[in-house]
Protein backbone atom coordinates (compact mmCIF):
# COMPACT_ATOMS: atom_id res chain seq x y z
CA UNK A 1 0.00 0.00 0.00
CA UNK A 2 1.53 3.21 -0.98
CA UNK A 3 -0.02 7.06 -0.20
CA UNK A 4 0.72 10.16 -0.88
CA UNK A 5 0.26 13.85 0.19
CA UNK A 6 1.81 17.28 -0.56
CA UNK A 7 2.18 20.36 1.68
CA UNK A 8 3.05 23.66 0.73
CA UNK A 9 5.88 25.44 2.62
CA UNK A 10 9.16 27.47 2.32
CA UNK A 11 10.60 25.31 4.90
CA UNK A 12 10.55 22.34 2.81
CA UNK A 13 13.99 21.21 3.20
CA UNK A 14 14.45 22.88 6.77
CA UNK A 15 11.93 20.08 8.04
CA UNK A 16 12.74 17.19 6.06
CA UNK A 17 16.12 17.50 7.80
CA UNK A 18 14.72 18.08 11.40
CA UNK A 19 12.11 15.30 10.98
CA UNK A 20 15.07 13.01 9.65
CA UNK A 21 17.61 13.77 12.39
CA UNK A 22 14.74 13.17 15.30
CA UNK A 23 13.82 10.08 13.66
CA UNK A 24 17.40 8.69 12.90
CA UNK A 25 17.67 8.90 17.06
CA UNK A 26 15.86 5.78 17.41
CA UNK A 27 14.61 3.86 13.71
CA UNK A 28 16.86 4.44 10.19
CA UNK A 29 16.58 7.58 8.73
CA UNK A 30 18.48 10.03 6.38
CA UNK A 31 18.49 12.65 3.98
CA UNK A 32 20.65 13.28 0.75
CA UNK A 33 20.02 16.60 -1.02
CA UNK A 34 16.22 17.20 -1.43
CA UNK A 35 15.28 13.72 -0.28
CA UNK A 36 14.66 12.24 3.20
CA UNK A 37 14.03 8.52 3.68
CA UNK A 38 12.53 7.30 7.39
CA UNK A 39 12.34 3.26 7.74
CA UNK A 40 9.47 2.34 10.54
CA UNK A 41 9.80 -0.99 11.57
CA UNK A 42 6.20 -1.44 9.81
CA UNK A 43 6.71 0.84 6.78
CA UNK A 44 8.65 3.45 5.48
CA UNK A 45 8.27 7.65 4.12
CA UNK A 46 10.59 9.04 1.52
CA UNK A 47 10.23 12.52 1.41
CA UNK A 48 11.02 14.92 -1.48
CA UNK A 49 11.32 18.71 -0.32
CA UNK A 50 11.03 21.31 -2.79
CA UNK A 51 11.40 25.14 -2.30
CA UNK A 52 7.61 25.73 -1.58
CA UNK A 53 6.58 21.80 -1.09
CA UNK A 54 7.29 18.82 1.13
CA UNK A 55 6.13 15.55 -0.72
CA UNK A 56 5.31 12.36 1.59
CA UNK A 57 5.51 9.29 0.32
CA UNK A 58 4.30 6.80 2.77
CA UNK A 59 4.38 2.94 2.18
CA UNK A 60 3.79 -0.41 4.28
CA UNK A 61 2.15 -3.88 4.01
CA UNK A 62 -0.55 -3.22 5.96
CA UNK A 63 -3.11 -0.81 7.06
CA UNK A 64 -2.15 -0.77 10.50
CA UNK A 65 1.75 0.27 9.14
CA UNK A 66 0.61 2.57 6.68
CA UNK A 67 -1.41 4.45 9.32
CA UNK A 68 1.38 4.24 11.54
CA UNK A 69 3.93 5.81 9.22
CA UNK A 70 1.19 8.56 8.31
CA UNK A 71 0.38 9.23 12.38
CA UNK A 72 4.15 9.83 12.91
CA UNK A 73 5.14 11.74 10.25
CA UNK A 74 2.07 14.02 10.77
CA UNK A 75 2.44 14.72 14.57
CA UNK A 76 6.49 15.18 14.24
CA UNK A 77 5.99 17.57 11.70
CA UNK A 78 3.67 19.23 13.48
CA UNK A 79 6.00 19.64 16.42
CA UNK A 80 8.83 20.64 14.44
CA UNK A 81 7.06 23.50 13.06
CA UNK A 82 5.54 25.69 15.57
CA UNK A 83 4.19 28.70 12.97
CA UNK A 84 2.32 26.33 10.34
CA UNK A 85 -0.32 24.18 10.91
CA UNK A 86 -0.82 21.69 7.80
CA UNK A 87 -3.05 19.60 6.73
CA UNK A 88 -2.18 16.33 5.17
CA UNK A 89 -4.75 15.42 2.72
CA UNK A 90 -3.30 11.65 1.94
CA UNK A 91 -4.25 9.30 -1.40
CA UNK A 92 -4.02 6.20 -2.96
CA UNK A 93 -1.47 5.65 -5.93
CA UNK A 94 -3.12 3.49 -7.89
Amino acid sequence: MIQIAIIETDKAERLMKALCNHFARKITARYEGDKGYIEFGDGKCEITATSSTMKFLAESETTDGLDHVKRAVDKHLTRFSTEDIFQFDWRNIS
